[in-house]
């Protein structure tokens, strides 16, 4: 097998119409660091043979999938993790020029699955039932959106080499296109604040589901949610110090829009601010970074994410 530079892998990705049953990649990512790959857990026999080493034998005991991918935020394959994210397809309208795909929370501990192929020059390897574990968007000054996923997925399986294919590629979303907002309620969003960073992340907390007689978990189970992220903001006044303080509750909002019919909007119905920390070094201008944790509506019956909605020109049925 010849060597190869990193550059040269692929990650194609699908829905599984089947769960655990192995789908052939619909879109394809141009990824900036991928980590996923076999994982294996090992137990040794540590029973006394009259030496003093520590085991004599050992067994893999569990094989799966895990680690990170991070790519650059675009319109088009961030639906098909928003499906996994969510926990099913979206509702769709629109199109063909400006199709429009709702989201809603499933409330469910079994998300949809997707299937993963990770493949170089040399081998393919294809994960079926990948489930996103963790989702982070961060968004810093004079670059492009990232977003970085954790996936947990059955063991690898040997596949064909795919001709990879990245001839419909979304647009991408850099810092410029953030409109960022905090208001009373999701209703009165209005002013857009001028910040410096975004980070932005949704934890899934999944478990596997370990059946014995069989090495690889039969099913993967997403169980609590938990929202949060963090902002830093220039240092003008003690607003968000009080909110802090006081245990104020505000509603908030990340909207990425690119030209006129492509865009990511994120809606958090309640946010409480976690912790408030100043920068103030004497020769930065002052700053401060802002944790906030979002909570379920529970006046309102809104969602912890009540709005989460894509903007792009892929058809109704295509997520």
């Amino acid at each position: 097998m010849a060597y190869w530079v990193g550059r040269r892998g692929s990650l194609g990705a699908a829905k599984e119409a089947s769960r655990a049953i192995a789908t052939a990649p619909a879109l394809w990512v141009p990824y900036n660091s991928i980590s996923f790959d076999d994982k294996a857990v090992v137990v040794d026999s540590e029973g006394a043979v009259g030496q003093i080493a520590d085991s004599y034998e050992s067994y893999v005991v569990k094989k799966f999938g895990e680690g990170e991918v991070e790519f650059d935020l675009d319109d088009k394959f961030i639906g098909l993790i928003l499906t996994a994210l969510a926990g099913a397809s979206p509702s769709s309208s629109g199109g063909p020029s400006n199709y429009v795909h709702t989201y809603t929370l499933s409330n469910t501990n079994q998300h949809q699955s997707l299937s993963l192929l990770v493949q170089d020059p040399n081998v393919a390897r294809m994960f079926r039932l990948a489930m996103v574990d963790k989702f982070t968007i961060k968004i810093e000054r004079e670059g492009i959106a990232k977003c970085s996923v954790g996936f947990r997925s059955a063991a690898g399986q040997d596949w064909t080499l795919q001709s990879a294919a990245y001839t419909a590629l979304g647009n991408k979303f850099i810092h410029s296109m953030l409109d960022f907002k905090i208001a009373a309620t999701t209703a009165s969003f209005t002013t857009e604040l001028n910040i410096n960073s975004l980070e932005f992340t949704v934890s899934k907390n999944l478990e596997d589901w370990q059946d014995l007689g069989t090495a690889t978990p039969s099913d993967i189970l997403n169980k609590q949610l938990q929202v949060e992220g963090s902002f830093e903001i220039g240092f003008s006044d003690n607003t968000y110090r009080n909110y802090m303080l006081d245990g104020s509750t505000k509603a908030l909002e990340i909207l990425l829009t690119y030209g006129t019919n492509n865009s990511l909007d994120i809606q958090l119905p309640k946010v409480r601010f976690a912790s408030w920390e100043p920068n103030k070094g004497v020769d930065d201008i002052a700053t401060e970074k802002v944790e906030f944790k979002a909570l379920y509506d529970v006046v309102n019956t809104a969602n912890i994410i009540s709005t989460l909605v894509l903007k792009n020109q892929l058809a109704a049925g295509s997520y």
